[in-house]
């Protein structure tokens, strides 16, 4: 077919290049002048029968106004581009895409299952105990690992934010650190994992017997791929693949991990709060503790009661005594109330003083337990806030319309994941619609977010998640924090 005519050439235009032979370009091209074939090259040639006329019946129909399309064959994709030569001639030139193709075909399939680690089947997750939603969760990451991205040795840490210690909660064929070793994130020292956690970009390295970074993992391992696990602009881990060829990691490998990775951030998310189910059973244990406790302890009480009548009525000691007490019973009555209660709030309350960033800030507080409540509410206020409280989220909206009304933007909003009437994601959009960019801090003692409020909350900019039963010391690094940074 490329015989006739014998070359088509491109002139040289004012460059002064030579003329090019469309014969030796690498890609295939064929001219067609009225539906048929007149000339083409031999990399054209060489393709499939069926393949070249699909190709020349697209170049020649007149009726379609396209100038591009695609076409298939048995996995291989050709993107074809045609452009008017003369009169009833069209030059059709087809490019390979099949490696193009096919890496966007894994990024849809790594979409699906990504979203799916997100919305677990939620009449089979109901139905399990902590333990087993985190054991599903875990089978769910290691089988798309395995099957979309092709990995079998991987590992996934989550960055302790209060030690910056890497631990360790999925490993697949990666071998442990030896007991006292810790990874932290940190640039040097901590490994390839620390450099990525501690800079939040991608690592890949091609060879771990000459990388300065890399610690031992797989016992025969090449190369590596490490990338962050970020949600929203924080970095909450690392997701680190090994192999035993060197250079296997690509571009591609890359960004298809760094997706994936985006995703595991979220669920792992969710793992933790799955995890806060925990003080459920903690809530009856230490409702138990405190039955068997009160008999001993009314026993120390009248005790320290009969010491009393016999000491100086300034004993230092008694009145110690008497507040280890108070201390035992505090502390005793907030664990055994869980989610219901701020741990250390009342001892908390006696020594805390305002805070210059805080004065006269305007909080809302929403929560439907009454307890929770208004003991945020005392503590913000004794820190300097203005607190307006709210038992329900028609009682948040209200106070939301009263201030858009009076052009009064409140500083802050703090509100529980699970209320009656709203949820926590709900009263986020409502807040964010009406004041742009004022922190929003979600609050929750359940393991199970229905609504997946704090992770379409995070993706769209919420401060943070307070875990009840929380300690007062993190409710104010909280509350500073994203005043701080609005």
């Amino acid at each position: 077919m490329h015989d006739t005519p014998p070359r088509l050439q491109l002139v040289g235009g004012s460059s002064g290049h030579d003329p090019m032979d469309l014969g030796t370009l690498g890609d295939a091209v064929v001219l067609v002048v009225e539906g048929e074939p007149r000339w083409s090259n031999p990399r054209f040639d060489d393709l499939s029968a069926a393949l070249r006329e699909a190709c020349i019946e697209w170049c020649g129909n007149p009726d379609d106004p396209r100038r591009r399309t695609h076409l298939s064959e048995t996995g291989r994709h050709w993107e074809v581009l045609r452009a008017p030569a003369e009169q009833g001639a069209w030059l059709g030139m087809l490019f390979e895409v099949t490696d193009d193709r096919n890496h966007q075909l894994r990024r849809q399939v790594i979409a699906a299952a990504g979203v799916e680690l997100l919305h677990l089947d939620r009449s089979t997750v109901e139905e399990l105990n902590v333990a087993e939603r985190l054991r599903l969760l875990e089978e769910k990451i290691v089988e798309h690992v395995r099957r979309e991205l092709k990995f079998d040795n991987f590992e996934i840490r989550l960055l302790e934010p209060r030690t910056r210690q890497l631990e360790l909660v999925i490993a697949e064929n990666i071998n442990p650190l030896k007991i006292g070793e810790v990874i932290y994130a940190d640039e040097a020292g901590n490994g390839i994992s620390g450099w990525v956690a501690a800079t939040g970009r991608s690592y890949r390295c091609d060879d771990v017997q000459n990388d300065p970074l890399y610690r031992e993992g797989l016992d025969d391992a090449a190369s590596t791929l490490t990338v962050p696990l970020r949600m929203h602009e924080d970095i909450i881990g690392v997701f680190n693949i090994e192999s035993n060829t060197k250079s296997h990691f690509t571009e591609n490998d890359e960004e298809l991990a760094g997706l994936f990775g985006e995703y595991i951030a979220m669920a792992m998310h969710m793992l933790d709060l799955l995890v806060v189910e925990r003080f459920t059973t903690s809530e009856q244990a230490s409702t138990s503790l405190l039955s068997d406790l009160e008999s001993p302890l009314r026993d120390i009480s009248l005790i320290v009661d009969e010491l009393k009548q016999d000491a100086d009525e300034n004993d230092e000691r008694i009145t110690r005594l008497n507040m280890a007490l108070d201390m035992m019973r505090n502390r005793i009555e907030a664990s055994a109330a869980g989610p219901r209660s701020i741990l250390d709030a009342e001892q908390a309350l006696a020594i805390l003083e305002p805070v210059d960033a805080l004065l006269g800030k305007r909080v809302i507080v929403a929560d439907d337990e009454p307890n929770i409540r208004r003991m945020v509410a005392k503590i913000l206020e004794q820190l300097g806030c203005e607190v307006m409280m709210c038992s329900n989220g028609a009682e948040t909206l209200e106070i939301l319309e009263e201030a858009d009304r009076s052009n009064t933007s409140p500083d802050l909003l703090l509100s529980d994941i699970k209320m009656p009437d709203l949820n926590g994601y709900e009263l986020f959009r409502e807040t964010q619609d009406r004041f742009p960019g004022i922190p929003v801090i979600l609050m929750t003692g359940f393991g199970y977010d229905p609504n997946h409020s704090i992770v379409r909350a995070s993706q769209e900019g919420m401060q943070t998640v307070l875990f009840k039963p929380f300690k007062t010391s993190q409710l104010v690094d909280a509350v500073t924090q994203a005043v701080a940074c609005s």
